[in-house]
């Protein structure tokens, strides 16, 4: 009887209750927060299912309300539809809400973005879609009869262009979200959706002033690369495919259209262009107080999102090179990026450390890659930290959390990607000269360190012991969905596209950047063991070498070849030598030389060897050694015989522990 009499009070004075209800704290079973101080209050219902959602007002309701399922979805359109109309006439200014507080439009925007459209998609879209644009359209036409607002009728869609725009960005979002594998047709429909969305901020007209939350912005660009992606794979795996989709499939390949990478990157760089054009024309002249408050973030911010998008895409097509050329136009990235607006979004700034240290990591620069993968992973710990710390303060259940803004799973899954890559990286590492393994790691945070230690000791041992299967199965782990385009499917088979339903041409895109990973694993397998050897030595037969390690003369003379050439050619990127990501120097040469004039090495890492001419002996020149010994020549020339003659002993003893540590460490690895 109580909820039956509260259900009946709100359907009698549903405003009222409304400004009654302003500002309190959201909860599944009491209300839907819209902003501005106004709720959408859900009373006792706990389960709604789609029949319920869509059940017809009373008779005496009004026309607009015959339109849309229920008064949620109603009020949520509504208010959206409100708020994107003020912010295109006010831009950042504040508006007066209901309650009679002040906020702007651009925050109300978000709470409907981040809070109300992921609680009413949970309760009352789990099993349907959100209503389609055209009920949008007839609902909003039928508001405005009602509200005694007539417009033509030619010119209400074309005044609520960017509204319905948005509005459908979140349908197909949703439908994406809703189901595992979309149908062609949706597919179709959310790239047709996207190309107005963008040629309508493009060309500016209606979007002058509008100024919308930064995270819904990252999440446009970021959805319209996952549904390019999603569209990928679903046309790279031909099998339980009927003859009709793969003919329609056939259809849209060969008109070039939808979801094809040459447009998708069309649309990305004709963001980045019109935004450094607009920025160009605002240097020219001034631009007064009131026309910077009115000014829309919309183009500006997109632009600015299109190049990690840009660079996404090329990663995920195997183009590195490419790829962290685009990101060098993100400002601060080189020093950091911490006051950078990719470091204000947490998905945009574990999205960039990820493709940045991924296509270094591809192109064998691992140092550079740790750093990237270390502060995504340090990133991801801050905001897991922050959300229970807001739990544990009583802050109660987290929508935002759990919002197409939050996703905080996802980032958790990609902090565990970064950390597989980093466990590779580390035992690839081995044998680099002055970037071995101790490099990489001790560059690490000491919580990530830790972690690492902790979860791939184990695997990480066995990559240090030269299995090759422990590589591949965490690059399986790790790697991103690798998009098939359109020069794979020309390479495999017969080249023509379904020629062969059975071919995945998704396989045959991973396949081909795995071939590319493992020919670099089989080449420095075997080197973190040869150098744990070759530290023990500073002469040694190549036989007897050839013999502990269990190899043909010739393969150990192929494996100390190679051991020669990865620790002379290490490339790292150092802000004072470089002004590109892709720049690099070579590190053996920043070793050699300092401001001294003196040769500095990184511990026990710097290890150069040699040949002799009759080519059975190898000799190995530790530089920390020499250095150590140049260090007690300086001090014994320095000093009376008696001080010098207490530091041979010294010496001795330095000597005699470094090769203690070694041969543990050996016994160590062995076990």
């Amino acid at each position: 009887m109580r909820e039956k009499r509260k259900e009946s009070k709100r359907n009698e004075n549903m405003e009222e209750e409304q400004q009654q209800n302003g500002g309190g704290g959201y909860t599944e079973e009491e209300e839907i927060p819209l902003g501005g101080g106004e709720v959408l209050p859900v009373g006792g219902v706990d389960d709604v299912d789609e029949a319920s959602s869509k059940k017809a007002p009373p008779p005496s309701a009004k026309a607009s309300a015959l339109v849309l399922p229920n008064d949620h979805v109603r009020q949520f359109v509504s208010f959206l539809h409100k708020r994107i109309e003020e912010s295109l006439a006010s831009g950042f200014g504040e508006t007066t809400t209901r309650d009679g507080k002040t906020s702007t439009a651009v925050h109300e925007i978000g709470n409907l973005y981040e809070k109300s459209f992921p609680v009413i998609s949970e309760r009352y879209f789990k099993n349907a879609n959100w209503p389609k644009k055209d009920l949008v359209v007839e609902f909003l036409a039928k508001e405005r009869e009602e509200e005694e607002e007539r417009r033509a009728a030619a010119k209400t869609e074309d005044e609520d262009e960017i509204f319905l725009a948005l509005y459908e960005e979140l349908y197909f979002r949703h439908v994406y979200s809703r189901s595992a594998s979309p149908s062609i047709e949706d597919r179709v429909e959310s790239w047709k959706a996207y190309c107005r969305l963008f040629d309508c901020i493009l060309k500016g007209m209606t979007t002058s002033g509008l100024v919308l939350p930064n995270v819904w912005l990252w999440d446009m660009i970021d959805e319209f690369i996952y549904q390019f992606q999603s569209f990928c794979q679903f046309r790279g795996k031909l099998q339980a495919k009927s003859e009709k989709d793969i003919e329609r499939l056939k259809e849209l390949k060969d008109e070039g259209d939808v979801w094809q990478k040459e447009k998708v990157e069309s649309y990305l760089e004709a963001l980045q262009s019109k935004r450094k054009e607009e920025a160009e024309e605002r240097e020219k002249e001034e631009e007064s107080d009131e026309k910077k408050a009115k000014r829309s973030n919309v183009l500006d911010t997109l632009g600015y999102f299109s190049i990690v998008g840009l660079a996404r895409v090329q990663c995920l097509s195997g183009e590195y090179e490419l790829s962290l050329k685009t990101f060098d136009a993100l400002p601060d990235l080189l020093h950091g990026g911490g006051g950078s607006l990719h470091a204000r979004i947490p998905g945009c700034h574990v999205s960039v450390n990820y493709h940045v240290g991924f296509a270094y990591f591809m192109l064998n620069r691992y140092k550079d890659a740790a750093k990237f993968f270390n502060r995504g992973v340090a990133h991801v710990e801050r905001v897991q930290m922050n959300l229970r710390r807001r739990e544990n303060g009583g802050g109660g259940k987290n929508t935002g959390a759990h919002s197409p803004g939050g996703r905080i799973e996802l980032l958790r899954k990609k902090s565990e990607q970064m950390l597989s890559l980093l466990s590779i990286a580390v035992s690839m590492s081995c044998g680099s000269g002055s970037t071995s393994s101790g490099g990489v790691m001790r560059s690490l945070d000491d919580h990530t360190r830790s972690v690492l230690r902790e979860k791939y000791g184990d695997k990480m041992a066995k990559m240090n012991n030269g299995e090759v299967d422990a590589f591949a199965d965490l690059f399986a782990f790790a790697c991103p969905k690798f998009i098939a385009t359109n020069e794979i499917i020309q390479s495999t088979g017969s080249g023509e596209y379904a020629a062969d339903p059975s071919l995945s041409y998704n396989q045959e895109a991973y396949k081909k950047q795995l071939a590319v990973f493992m020919e670099e694993v089989q080449q420095r397998a075997p080197l973190p063991k040869l150098k744990s050897y070759l530290r023990l030595y500073t002469t040694i037969s190549v036989q007897k070498l050839a013999q502990l390690m269990e190899v043909t003369e010739d393969e150990l003379k192929k494996n100390l070849e190679v051991m020669r050439e990865k620790s002379s050619n290490v490339i790292e990127y150092r802000r004072e030598y470089c002004k590109s990501l892709l720049d690099g120097v070579e590190v053996s040469k920043l070793n050699a030389t300092s401001a001294g004039g003196a040769s500095q090495w990184n511990n026990f890492d710097a290890l150069e060897i040699a040949l002799e001419e009759d080519g059975k002996t190898i000799k190995v020149f530790d530089h920390y050694t020499q250095i150590q010994q140049q260090q007690l020549e300086q001090s014994f020339s320095a000093t009376p015989l008696s001080a010098s003659t207490a530091a041979a002993p010294t010496k001795d003893a330095e000597i005699f522990s470094r090769h203690i540590h070694r041969l543990s460490k050996l016994m160590k690895e062995l076990n």
